[in-house]
């Protein structure tokens, strides 16, 4: 069985593929074939020349004038370039802007390239390459493959599939011009397949470009980043060690060899948790209401958790397993607790309750004084997304903490777990750890 590797575009996101390898190499995974689009096909040539110390050095110092060269853009003297930038923005995301307005010269990644590559090593390795470029100007697919790129021409291929046009002039090569392999497929599965790979596993960067669609009946294994990796060419070492980080967890977790859904868990902690968690979390969304008792045995069905997985996108058949950590990770990025460590359900609670404290000593919670006030309740409900949702879970976490000792149902929460179900259950989670360590 032959095996592909393939790396998506991204400019700096790229750093998060040095994770998704670390991990690879540590799970003992082998493969042939390995394509790659823009900062994909660099780091793909790296990953089949097997140069992952050099690789991981270089994006462990590179900063972005080892990249590119800027210059204001005089193409804003010719023509109005802000409707141009607009229309850029919803393909390339932060890039659009510079695209048009700052003028790039790739002349220091062809350095970089020339420094960190071996076109010898490469061709020797036995692993199979191919680039994902797109021609220019009609923007079409133009997949190249190692074995018919000219000896001492892999850098120009390399830059070719990097070329984020119109900020970067079009590479010309023999006689044709190519840009950026975004502009066409910036996730080239259909170049492993076309290569003879019968199971693949991806490291797509969620970056602005095109993706072309592939079918197969071969196993395709994608990872992906749950937290944003930072802006598009922006270099910095710092950014880049914390998307090595977040690359090399969401692999592990994909692999069932760390627990979690976009946090990262110890093996074993999802199950310890929900096992401490269930009864609680039943017992309090039938006290407060967004439970029936007749929902008791299948609480994990009810529309107050389909609500929660909706926002989550996650599978609501699972939640009789998972709902723990869902409500804990839920309450974790509420409070941008630090997705790069490997927590116990302890430690993540910990740092969950370290983050909310300056919230709930705050002399007066805006949340609070809006429900406590005489106006309407559906006035109440257009305000809340005014107010910081850490806000939100310090007020909510309150009235969880009171409802066992009240005579009837918060009417408060049984309505805002339709409205703000992330909030909602991130607090039922934080009132059952604080609950947990009285």
């Amino acid at each position: 069985m032959k095996r592909a590797i393939v790396l998506a575009g991204g400019g700096a996101k790229g750093s998060y593929h040095f994770g998704f390898w670390k991990a690879i190499r540590e799970l003992g995974i082998d493969f042939q074939i390995v394509t790659g689009s823009s900062v994909g096909a660099l780091n793909g040539a790296m990953m089949a020349s097997g140069l992952y110390e050099s690789g991981l050095e270089m994006w462990s110092s590179i900063k972005t004038p080892d990249i590119i060269e800027t210059s204001p853009s005089r193409l804003s003297e010719v023509i109005d370039t802000e409707g141009i930038a607009g229309a850029l923005k919803s393909f390339l995301g932060d890039l659009g802007e510079s695209a048009v307005n700052v003028k790039m010269d790739p002349f220091p990644l062809g350095e970089l390239i020339g420094k960190y590559l071996d076109e010898k090593l490469l061709r020797e390795s036995g692993i199979e390459f191919g680039i994902m470029c797109s021609e220019y100007p009609n923007m079409k697919t133009h997949p190249v493959t190692l074995k018919d790129i000219p000896y001492g021409m892999l850098a120009d291929y390399l830059l070719a599939s990097s070329t984020v046009y119109p900020s970067m002039e079009p590479k010309e090569i023999a006689g044709r011009k190519y840009v950026d392999g975004g502009y066409s497929d910036n996730f080239p599965v259909n170049l492993a397949l076309d290569m003879g790979a019968e199971d693949i596993i991806g490291a797509n960067l969620c970056a602005n470009g095109i993706e072309a669609k592939y079918e197969t009946d071969y196993s395709v294994r994608v990872i992906r980043p749950w937290f944003d990796l930072g802006p598009t060419m922006e270099f910095v070492p710092e950014i880049a060690k914390r998307n090595m980080a977040l690359g090399y967890n969401d692999t592990m977790r994909s692999f069932g060899k760390l627990d979690g859904t976009c946090y990262t868990l110890e093996k074993g902690e999802c199950e310890k948790m929900q096992a401490e968690f269930e009864k609680f979390c039943v017992d309090m969304l039938i006290k407060c209401g967004a439970v029936s008792l007749s929902e008791k045995s299948s609480y994990h069905r009810s529309l107050a958790v389909k609500g929660l997985c909706e926002k989550r996108k996650q599978r609501i058949g699972l939640m009789d397993k998972k709902l723990a950590v869902v409500c804990a990770e839920t309450a974790a990025e509420i409070f941008c607790v630090d997705p790069t460590e490997i927590y116990s359900g302890e430690s993540l609670g910990k740092s969950i309750l370290a983050e909310l404290k300056p919230f709930e000593e705050k002399e007066e919670n805006p949340m609070a004084v809006l429900f406590q006030s005489a106006k309407p309740l559906n006035y109440k409900l257009g305000q809340i997304g005014n107010f910081d949702s850490r806000d939100v879970v310090a007020y909510l976490t309150n009235l969880w903490l009171e409802l066992p000792d009240s005579e009837s149902p918060n009417r408060d929460l049984r309505t805002l777990c339709r409205f703000i179900p992330k909030e909602f259950f991130a607090s039922l989670y934080i009132s059952f750890l604080k609950t947990k360590g009285e």
